[in-house]
């Protein structure tokens, strides 16, 4: 069930293995990062020839379920997001008890590296970097989703420039507390977080705004906003404004300035609402710049005034949105930038009802005010905002719950039921899925197969047998796979390896015609002054013409003989040239293992042997042959 491995760490008292080739497709190539959670690989899609980047759960966290669950939910979050400027999702899998993501393998580096290669950025890199994050981030925003941990290590860029965010691990869904379920702060990085999360508040849109903020700080100036101690770090976040970055760099342009300034606002309502508006902002900015001779640093723009949450009516907005204030304070700062025409034309696409292909368009007013509720069940949180806001009613994420057949992240449930009539401007609130439940694969090795079974057909799992002799009594379950403790969905496959018994086949060739089958050693652990019992099976292919002998002989490390056993097949009552070709002849013989023999390894060497000698290994097939002797499996003697 599986391949090579390494081992590289250890668990409590128990070694941790890594796969060098995960699930028998990804062929580790070379550990090239990681982090506080995970390690990751460029390895190669054997199946697809492609080179993939997989990220590993870090050994030290396989066997605690809450990390299992964040891993699984980076899984399962990044996996619905498609976009140039993510990083995509291939696979999600488990191999020797490490869950592991494969994602799209991106070459080049990340923003972090460039930083302090370089330094501070030009104004043209930094905000064509800061545009393409953007561009990503928003997409999640869109589907519901706030990455929580932008930082320069989280932005990839290829060798052609292009910009790709990595790394969902802890995306939450819009409105989520910052803080886990025990109260502590494990959300983001100290340096890169907004008031709200430095405060264990709610995560919305915004708080990636802030987090892109200080990276566009960072990159114009070669130094972050506030510098510290963690703690130090997350009160000055809270409580202190940054220097503006064109007083750290005169050579910024005020029109850029302004905009970092606004993303980096302490209210989230007073920063650009999603970083999709942040984006929007830039690509004013640098199409503007792009239209003079000079540099961008030849632009001088007015601070820009307060501004409240567009388009955004969730519990984190506090009071009402004032929207003459914001629609006026907007137009303040796009008539100093020269973009009142954009935004004019901006503003009656959104204002004018929205015609979305594919979903048809809900029922019309049924009374003055009011409007019937569309049905957003199975929808995304972005496309559901677009029907509702279609007929003048709003939505809010109000939790989320597991769901057997919606997938995560789509809608289960809305407050109010679809064709109800409500006044308009009502807020629908909805629930939306986390994927099926996770199941928890119980300990199956040692336990009989129809036990096992049952137990797993309990827990809504599926199973698959397959049979091997071992060690072990026959129907004795001796692998499995998912290992025990993986938390999966209901429904998923759990391999079995369930014993056939202590039989081993072998199919070794012995001259022309002679096999040896199998071999039955019911023991490998022994005492010295034992009886050890070992049964051959032999079959010919065609009629032998005279008799051999077996012999039976037990060696040390280095061949050796301390003990051997030599006589006629089955004690005389089956010799050779008796044997019916196709049929199988049991073999039974004992041999004692000599009294004050030492602790150790010892193998077992079989073969035939007439008055010509040893009956040639022509083919040990499995085992291994030694001077016309094959090899069987080690036993041990103890003490």
């Amino acid at each position: 069930m599986r391949t090579s491995l390494q081992r590289i760490g250890s668990l409590g008292h128990r070694m941790v293995d890594t796969p060098t080739i995960f699930s028998n497709r990804y062929q580790v190539l070379a550990k090239i990062g990681q982090g506080g959670l995970a390690e990751v690989y460029r390895a190669q899609d054997v199946a697809l020839g492609r080179l993939v980047a997989v990220k590993a759960l870090r050994p030290e966290y396989v066997a605690d379920p809450a990390f299992l669950v964040r891993f699984h939910r980076e899984a399962q979050s990044a996996a619905n997001l498609t976009h140039p400027n993510i990083v995509a999702v291939y696979d999600f899998g488990q191999d020797l008890g490490r869950p592991y993501i494969v994602m799209e393998y991106v070459p080049g580096r990340d923003l972090r590296t460039l930083l302090e290669q370089n330094g501070a950025l030009s104004v043209h890199q930094a905000v064509d970097i800061a545009i393409q994050v953007c561009a990503g981030v928003g997409h999640a925003h869109r589907a519901g989703l706030v990455h929580g941990d932008l930082k320069p290590g989280n932005v990839l860029i290829r060798p052609d420039e292009q910009v790709k965010v990595v790394d969902f691990g802890l995306a939450r869904a819009l409105g989520e507390s910052a803080m886990d379920e025990e109260g502590e702060l494990v959300w983001g990085t100290p340096a890169y977080f907004a008031p709200e999360q430095a405060a264990g508040g709610n995560v919305l849109p915004a708080t990636d705004v802030y987090a892109i903020g200080v990276i566009l700080y960072e990159a114009l100036t070669g130094q972050l906003p506030f510098s510290g101690d963690d703690a130090e770090v997350a009160r000055k976040h809270l409580y202190d404004m940054p220097t503006p970055i064109n007083r750290v760099n005169p050579r910024i342009p005020e029109a850029l300035s302004a905009i970092v300034d606004t993303a980096l606002q302490k209210k989230p309502e007073e920063r650009f609402a999603t970083a999709a508006e942040l984006g929007a902002a830039l690509v004013a900015f640098r199409d503007r710049a792009a239209d003079h001779t000079g540099a961008y640093d030849l632009m001088p723009v007015a601070s820009p005034p307060a501004r409240s949450v567009a388009r955004w009516s969730l519990p984190w907005a506090g009071a009402p949105v004032d929207w003459v204030a914001m629609t006026l304070g907007f137009i303040a700062v796009l008539a100093v930038l020269g973009l009142v025409p954009v935004y004019a034309s901006v503003f009656r696409a959104y204002a004018r009802p929205a015609v979305i292909p594919g979903v048809p368009t809900p029922t019309a007013t049924v009374a003055p005010g009011q409007v019937r509720v569309p049905d957003v069940i199975g929808m995304r949180v972005e496309e559901a905002r677009r029907v509702l806001e279609s007929v003048g009613l709003r939505v809010e994420v109000t939790g989320q719950a597991n769901h057997p057949t919606i997938p995560a992240l789509a809608i289960i449930e809305q407050s109010v039921r679809a064709g109800m009539p409500v006044d308009e401007e009502t807020t629908i609130g909805v629930i939306i899925s986390q994927g099926p439940a996770l199941v928890e694969v119980p300990s199956l090795v040692g336990r009989q197969e129809a036990d096992a079974q049952a137990e797993l057909r309990q827990r809504d799992l599926v199973y698959e047998t397959r049979q091997t002799w071992s060690e072990r009594p026959a129907g004795t379950v001796i692998d499995q796979d998912p290992p025990a403790g993986s938390l999966v969905q209901a429904r998923s496959l759990v391999e079995m390896v369930v014993s056939r018994g202590t039989q081993v086949p072998v199919g070794a060739r012995l001259g022309e015609s002679v096999l040896l089958v199998a071999y039955n050693l019911p023991r490998r652990d022994y005492q010295a002054g034992d009886l050890l019992h070992v049964t051959l099976a032999w079959q010919t292919s065609a009629p032998l013409q005279r008799g051999y002998s077996v012999f039976v002989h037990l060696t040390d490390a280095d061949g050796r003989p301390i003990a051997q056993h030599d006589s006629l097949p089955a004690g005389g009552e089956r010799p050779t040239d008796r044997w019916p070709p196709g049929a199988i002849v049991q073999d039974a013989h004992e041999i004692t293992i000599p009294p004050g023999t030492p602790a150790g390894e010892y193998w077992l060497r079989v073969g035939l042997y007439g008055d010509e000698g040893r009956l040639p290994v022509t083919d040990p097939a499995d085992l291994h042959s030694v001077d016309n002797a094959l090899v069987l499996s080690p036993i041990r003697v103890g003490e």
